[in-house]
């Protein structure tokens, strides 16, 4: 009997080799990448609300790798689209493109990624990649909210921090942040490798005023170092 995840599995494989010609072969909960050296990998979706809101587990990587990289992709009702596929699609624009770029830099998916020179705490020679940031917003953030967030995103002051700290080893290092505002309630989280490490970086978002707007902003990075 065929899955909700196999569904899902199937649309990414169907995606990837007949919209980006990318090699894609549906395996399960698996979606195998050859000429790129990576798995996609899902969870059964994780419904809420009555089926108004939905996280969708799903991961990309290479086998080789420690762990593959987890996302929560979230979809919500109302919206243009399924919830479902909301979250696929935001999966598809904010973190696919990243990995894509680690091994194809030339792939048209992997145009949307903004690449930095860098060194990490061994001075070795790295990069830093970063995806486009997701938003979701609910009223009228102050006029100074874009530009802060397009000059210092939260997720890029977090890995400037990291590539202080950390010697960079051949497996990717990635991270993401969220942070946001629902009603009075401040929602913030960091994860680095699939691990929360909010408390290792207070006052991260320090510099997003939301004013009287509510809703939640996201973004992806992956550092790797050099050869």
């Amino acid at each position: 009997m065929t899955t909700e995840v196999d569904k899902i599995t199937q649309l990414i494989a169907a995606m990837l080799s007949e919209t980006h010609g990318i090699a894609a072969f549906q395996r399960g909960d698996v979606v195998e990448l050859p000429d790129l050296s990576l798995v996609v990998k899902v969870e059964q979706p994780i419904w809420h609300q009555d089926g108004k809101l939905v996280q969708l587990p799903i991961a990309i990587g290479d086998p080789s790798w420690s762990a593959l990289a987890w996302d929560q992709a979230v979809g919500v009702a109302g919206e243009d689209m399924h919830p479902l596929a909301q979250a696929l699609m935001a999966w598809v624009h904010h973190v696919l493109p990243l990995f894509i770029a680690l091994r194809a830099p030339d792939n048209p998916l992997a145009g949307s990624v903004f690449r930095l020179g860098a060194t990490d705490a061994g001075g070795h020679p790295a990069q830093l990649l970063a995806a486009p940031v997701m938003m979701r917003m609910f009223g009228e953030p102050p006029e100074s909210f874009q530009q802060v967030l397009s000059d210092d995103p939260p997720s890029l002051l977090v890995a400037e921090r990291l590539l202080g700290e950390v010697r960079l080893t051949e497996q990717p290092l990635w991270l993401y942040t969220m942070s946001g505002k629902a009603g009075d309630e401040a929602i913030r989280e960091v994860t680095v490798n699939n691990a929360v490490a909010t408390d290792d970086f207070p006052g991260f978002d320090a510099v997003l005023d939301w004013g009287d707007a509510n809703g939640t902003v996201k973004s992806w990075v992956v550092l790797r170092r050099d050869a």
